[in-house]
């Protein structure tokens, strides 16, 4: 019973910080604000959080980091370049539908000035274990072929563009169509 009234109220300052977020800028709303419209104290509301970022771009920190687990779990006959497209595009699925939780994420994280944004992506450790997983499957050190990290970079940057676009522009398709999009751009769009 306690541990569901712990997720209950986490789910419910994570509902209200990104309304705030959407609703005012990610800038203008403190941790004190989230706390007041959640009804709990500061000390209570960061037992749950640990930071105003951390609410913003937590729940994307471990999706991330699974793209790394989804490129090691993929077939070891399948084309590198597909591998890490279609680990890219595992993770951007939980974006295919356009729920009123993603707008409101996406509104919010649109609001965040550039330096939370970017924590949203993935960081040098993960790029580095991508890179070290292609030259792995290549069969080459990464420290003395360019490959593995050339493919880790052009897919990368093609998921981030995607990103992006699909954060600074009214959303047309969803996150995961702009991304299968900016995928087969750069020469592979992954299976399905």
């Amino acid at each position: 019973m306690r541990e569901r009234r712990r997720l209950e109220l986490r789910a419910r300052i994570d509902r209200v910080a990104l309304e705030l977020f959407a609703r005012d800028g990610y800038d203008a709303v403190t941790v004190e604000a989230i706390a007041a419209e959640v009804g709990v104290s500061l000390s209570t509301l960061f037992r749950h959080v640990a930071s105003k970022e951390d609410l913003l771009v937590g729940v994307v920190r471990t999706g991330r980091a699974a793209i790394v687990g989804n490129v090691a779990a993929r077939p070891a006959d399948e084309p590198v370049a597909d591998a890490l497209a279609a680990a890219i595009l595992q993770r951007t699925e939980q974006f295919a539908d356009e729920t009123d939780v993603i707008d409101l994420w996406r509104r919010a994280m649109a609001s965040a000035p550039p330096r939370v944004r970017r924590a949203s992506l993935l960081d040098d450790a993960e790029r580095a274990e991508l890179v070290a997983l292609v030259g792995e499957r290549l069969g080459v050190d990464p420290r003395d072929d360019v490959r593995p990290g050339a493919i880790v970079a052009a897919r990368l940057a093609a998921a981030e563009h995607a990103y992006d676009h699909w954060l600074t522009r009214p959303p047309a398709r969803s996150l995961h169509e702009l991304t299968r999009e900016a995928l087969a751009a750069t020469g592979s769009s992954g299976p399905g």
